[in-house]
């Protein structure tokens, strides 16, 4: 099987990973929205320039605000993006995503929280502005995080 090497950075406040081999972006997650360079065939609710395939998956974005500890829903987890504000101090965001389910997991808030895949993990702080990365696993403290910023 081929591997594409994928790289990330910061650029004007927003988030882009790109192919090492040739600098090409290919994903871009911004406050409103992400883009993507797709080729294939698409099916679905589509909007722009698009000349992709997109199987079994969701590209959309969550926002959350909370000021209690809070589970997320069926339609929200199947975003790749969820930006989420917790209000009040101490607070836990579940994902509850699927094993190899992936998200951006991003604090658009004022406050620290923590974020956990199941009720049963120890949990990831994220500071404001920070943005996880996370592989969902649906045993406690298996899921992968990465801390991208």
């Amino acid at each position: 099987m081929s591997v594409t090497l994928i790289g990330s950075k910061w650029v004007s406040g927003l988030l882009e990973f790109f192919k090492r081999s040739d600098g090409v972006t290919v994903l871009k997650v911004t406050e409103s929205g992400i883009e993507a360079n797709v080729t294939g065939n698409v099916t679905g609710n589509v909007i722009g320039n698009v000349a992709g395939m997109l199987t079994g998956g969701a590209i959309g974005m969550a926002t959350i605000e909370k000021a209690v500890d809070y589970a997320l829903v069926a339609a929200e987890k199947a975003n790749l993006v969820i930006s989420a504000k917790m209000t009040a101090e101490g607070k836990t965001l579940t994902l509850g995503l699927a094993a190899g389910q992936v998200a951006f997991v991003y604090n658009h808030g004022t406050e620290t929280y923590t974020v956990k895949n199941v009720a049963g993990d120890t949990g990831t702080s994220l500071a404001t502005t920070k943005l996880l990365l996370v592989v969902g696993h649906g045993t406690a403290n298996t899921s992968t995080v990465i801390a991208l910023n």
